[in-house]
């Protein structure tokens, strides 16, 4: 039986599989072995047998007390080689497990390896982390001897997941940002921008007007400006959005700032830079315009969803997002349905899908029902529609659920899985037993978790089944795991 590491073995896990190799397992034994310790899950190639399960293992586990899934990922973290951790941690984040946020805390705590602690703070942001604070600042406390990438990682997990960050969090990222480390000074001051007060704008009002700067430095002045709403820098901003010397990309974070502070003094500015020849500065003054409400600043956005740049369309579709404009909905189907940028198309179903207008959801709902559309639209707009309304989206999950379950391979399907094994919220009991009821044993897993993450107790009986022979491991370590949170 040929096993591949997945739901995708990633190149972190192929490493893994080639440096154990070298220490004389066989490769076969060797990826059991990983789903064993709950390191990855499996998928079986579709050709082959279903519900095998390595001779080799059961031999060596028979007979053992087989540890839950939660237990073998706590050992990894216990015990783990740091790049076995990395791999767990990699995991852990794709099926959005919470469970050992104190562990993970405390392993940070007694690490002494900068990637790792590089990772785990890389973690604690995806995961949005309320607690990971204290660790951050021990890193940003000691800026000039840790490696840039774990001074980065600390400065973005304050900026992206603590809310109101410590005034000591706040004075070490201001020493960072006076600092002459050019990329750490740079996203501290981002950071300074987004979760900081007042007391920031000054100090940053007065960077702004030191020409002398690095362009970088003065980059992220502009933009923490934009996001502090400072209107004592709007004169200055507009100044520079309009000096055709200044830099482009300056020009452009000025453009960004102004839409971000709102004040309407910008709109005249912005409305020429949205028609003019630079073509990344048009994107950004149609970006900015977005903040703002007005007959002639609409109707220079809809035009710009026909502009031949494919970043002025983006930003485009961002404000009629944004506005909900309803005398948009035609144009912004045309662009997801015929636009020749694909990054235009998987705009336009986001804008659709968060616009009030129902003819913007019955369009979406056909696009993901309609079996000819590429299968890569339907996917996206499954995904946008349970991201913005997850109760309009459960009936799109049965009617998939229905057409799609007895197919040997279906990607549709498969998105199913994963978004109600990896979300917050509920659907019905029977979406989860058709799941349970799959032949395919990764799609089983998808029922498992998605029951045990939302403690379906009326299935608990059901799963419980699953926990032995002849299920595969696989299925029965993920039943063992689920039945602990029912």
């Amino acid at each position: 039986m040929t096993v591949t590491t997945g739901l995708m073995c990633t190149d972190g896990c192929k490493r893994l599989q080639r440096g154990r190799g070298s220490r004389g397992l066989s490769r076969v034994v060797l990826v059991a072995l990983l789903v064993f310790l709950g390191l990855v899950p499996v998928t079986v190639r579709a050709e082959e047998p279903e519900g095998a399960v390595e001779p080799t293992l059961a031999e060596e586990t028979e007979g053992a007390a087989e540890p839950t899934l939660i237990d073998g990922w706590r050992e990894v973290l216990m015990f783990g080689l740091d790049n076995e951790v990395i791999e767990l941690l990699s995991v852990l984040r794709d099926q959005r497990e919470r469970r050992l946020f104190p562990e993970i805390a405390e392993l940070f705590d007694q690490s002494v390896n900068p990637r790792l602690r590089q990772r785990v703070l890389e973690f604690f942001t995806t995961m949005e982390y309320p607690d990971g604070e204290p660790a951050a600042l021990v890193v940003l406390e000691a800026y000039r001897e840790v490696p840039t990438d774990l001074l980065l990682a600390a400065i973005r997990y304050v900026s992206l997941v603590v809310t109101h960050p410590q005034e000591e969090t706040r004075a070490a990222l201001r020493e960072v940002a006076e600092g002459t480390q050019i990329t750490a000074a740079e996203t501290a001051i981002r950071a300074l921008g987004r979760r900081g007060g007042e007391e920031e704008i000054g100090p940053l009002v007065q960077r702004l007007s030191d020409r002398r700067a690095p362009s970088p430095i003065r980059a992220a002045v502009i933009l923490a400006l934009g996001d502090l709403r400072a209107t004592e820098a709007v004169d200055e901003l507009l100044r520079i959005a309009g000096d055709t010397v200044e830099e482009s990309t300056t020009r452009q974070f000025a453009a960004d700032s102004l839409g971000r502070i709102g004040d309407e003094q910008a709109i005249p500015l912005l409305m020429e830079l949205a028609v003019g020849s630079d073509t990344m500065l048009r994107a950004y003054a149609v970006n900015a315009l977005g903040a703002f409400r007005d007959d002639e600043v609409e109707r220079i956005i809809v035009n710009s969803l026909r502009d031949s740049f494919w970043r002025v369309r983006v930003a485009a579709l961002e404000a009629v997002a944004r506005h909900d404009m309803d005398s948009a909905i035609p144009v912004v189907q045309f662009r997801a349905q015929r636009d020749p940028e694909p990054r235009v198309r998987t705009e336009a179903i986001r804008s659709l899908a968060q616009m009030s207008d129902p003819r913007a959801r019955t369009f979406l709902h056909e696009l993901v029902l309609g079996e000819r559309n590429p299968e890569a639209m339907r996917i996206t707009a499954l995904q946008r529609l349970a991201d913005n309304d997850w109760r309009a989206t459960v009936p799109l999950f049965e009617q998939i659920v229905e057409t799609e379950h007895g197919k040997p391979q279906s990607r549709m399907l498969d998105q199913v899985g994963r978004i109600i094994s990896t979300s917050d919220e509920a659907v019905p009991h029977a979406i989860y037993e058709r799941f349970l009821d799959h032949p395919n044993f990764i799609m089983q897993i998808y029922g498992i978790r998605a029951a045990g993450r939302h403690g379906i107790s009326a299935l608990r009986e059901r799963v419980s089944k699953m926990t032995d022979a002849p299920h595969h491991q696989a299925v029965r370590r993920a039943a063992t795991d689920a039945l602990e949170r029912m």
